[in-house]
């Protein structure tokens, strides 16, 4: 099942906005990259989310990851998008 374009752009819009840098945890805490310096969520669907990555000088890179499970419904976002972060908070030993 695709979301619908303005429920994929909403979240996005959202994460992008979110003052507590979750995209840049999940990215540098699922990659291991610390040199990542900003993450944007660019589109997600029911397999997983994408993520455009940006290091040192501004070079961009899109990172996919993976959701624990596939998902269908708006609410399911939310859940692995939390489920991402705790993974990643895991990795920086933080949680």
């Amino acid at each position: 099942m695709a979301f619908d374009d303005d429920v994929v752009q909403a979240i996005c819009t959202y994460m992008n906005n979110d003052p507590m840098e979750s995209n840049l945890t999940i990215v540098q805490g699922i990659t291991g990259d610390r040199a990542i310096e900003k993450a944007d969520l660019v589109f997600f669907d029911e397999a997983g989310a994408d993520f455009r990555a940006y290091g040192p000088g501004g070079d961009a890179r899109d990172v996919r990851i993976p959701w624990q499970r596939t998902i269908s419904s708006r609410p399911e976002v939310r859940e692995q998008l939390f489920a991402l972060l705790d993974q990643a908070t895991d990795a920086f030993g933080t949680r």
